[in-house]
């Protein structure tokens, strides 16, 4: 179950790291190491079916599982210092243990003078913009850069001091041209950079953010080692494509069971490179825009929460003749003590209203799963 709206907001705002269950192992001298982590498993059936492999057959499959340290030193009443690793595993098999580092980092942190880290982390335009809206379990969080575009490795970031409710919010990530097949491209080193401001009043949050977005890997040649992949289908189009992507997301606790948000992220096509690439690699130089709105209500035992999101492409011709979808999603959970839940989720990709009622289930996912916070 997600934390209440405006909460999830601030804490991605302030670029705190979601470890509500975190246990405190060690406490000496000023420093605390914390443990946190999740396991999620599910079982998914349905969506939309793949036109060469069968995609849409029932299947349990893990789903963000992880686990992670965070470590922090007070030196002194104004500043403190600060680490954190965070690994995925799966959690619905037999693996071989920690599989990938989510995240790592190291910074400083002052009352005075705000936060400054560095490394591998979520990108600040999903703390401030997106993380409004990532509120499904599975599917159904309609974004451009979900946690990692330009972002997730080799980035520095900075966030000033909350000041009458505004907050600022600047990262750049560092792609470097080493170690990348020499050649007629461009593979010198690069920046990518990112900005964000967010302001909170009682109940109210609204946010605004700008990613460079920019393309680390030339279609004409060698690119940059990365760390955050490209737009490779409709779901994520318009990763790294050139062309700047813009947010702008408000949330508000009407009551304390009921809380809604809006929001609108757009980025315009890369008109040259769609016309130099072919198939699935031009999604990730198509722009589009998306208008999103959800609503949470807290039932006391758990939430009930949806969303729906209309996108609005750029060019029909890469869409396959798509020019808008409506995407929507409804789900519950039911908690069953503070760390574990149990949830149910429906999702389509796209809806036609123009469809028949006897239709409207043709390309619905469903999703049951069970999440144990740590």
């Amino acid at each position: 179950m997600k934390k209440t709206l405006l909460a999830t907001a601030i804490a991605g705002a302030l670029g705190v790291s979601a470890a509500a269950q975190a246990a405190t192992v060690y406490s000496q001298d000023g420093t605390e190491v914390d443990v946190y982590g999740r396991i999620v498993i599910q079982a998914v059936t349905g969506g939309e079916e793949g036109t060469e492999v069968k995609e849409s057959g029932s299947r349990i499959e893990n789903n963000g599982s992880r686990l992670g340290f965070r470590a922090r030193n007070e030196v002194n009443s104004d500043m403190s210092v600060f680490a954190n690793m965070e690994f995925r595993f799966n959690g619905a098999a037999r693996s071989g243990g920690l599989t990938d580092t989510r995240q790592s980092f190291v910074g400083v942190q002052s009352q005075q003078f705000g936060r400054v880290w560095v490394g591998n982390f979520n990108s600040i335009y999903y703390n401030a913009v997106g993380s409004v809206f990532d509120v499904p379990e599975n599917d159904g969080w309609t974004t451009f850069g979900s946690v990692d575009n330009s972002s997730h490795g080799n980035s520095l970031a900075y966030s000033t001091p909350v000041l009458e409710g505004f907050q600022a919010h600047l990262q750049v990530k560092h792609y470097s041209g080493n170690d990348q097949e020499q050649g007629a491209g461009d593979n010198s080193s690069t920046t990518s950079s990112q900005a964000a401001v967010s302001y909170t009043w009682q109940d109210l949050y609204i946010a605004a953010g700008y990613d460079q977005n920019r393309d680390y890997n030339r279609v004409d040649g060698p690119g940059h080692a990365s760390g955050d992949g490209v737009g490779d289908e409709l779901a994520n189009a318009g990763r790294h494509s050139d062309e700047a992507l813009w947010g702008v997301v408000a949330s508000y606790q009407f009551t304390p069971a009921f809380s809604g948000r809006l929001g609108y992220e757009t980025s315009s096509s890369n008109d040259s490179r769609l016309e130099e690439t072919t198939g699935d690699a031009q999604f990730q130089y198509l722009g589009r825009d998306i208008v999103s709105v959800g609503a949470t209500f807290d039932y006391g035992m758990g939430e009930i929460y949806g969303q729906y999101a209309r996108v609005s492409w750029d060019d029909t011709e890469a869409t396959g003749s798509i020019s808008s979808s409506n995407q929507w999603m409804l789900g519950a959970n039911y908690r069953f003590s503070q760390p574990m839940y149990v949830f149910a989720e429906v999702f389509d990709a796209d809806f036609d209203r123009d469809d028949a009622i006897s239709d409207l289930n043709d390309d619905l996912q469903y999703t049951v799963g069970v999440r144990y916070d740590f």
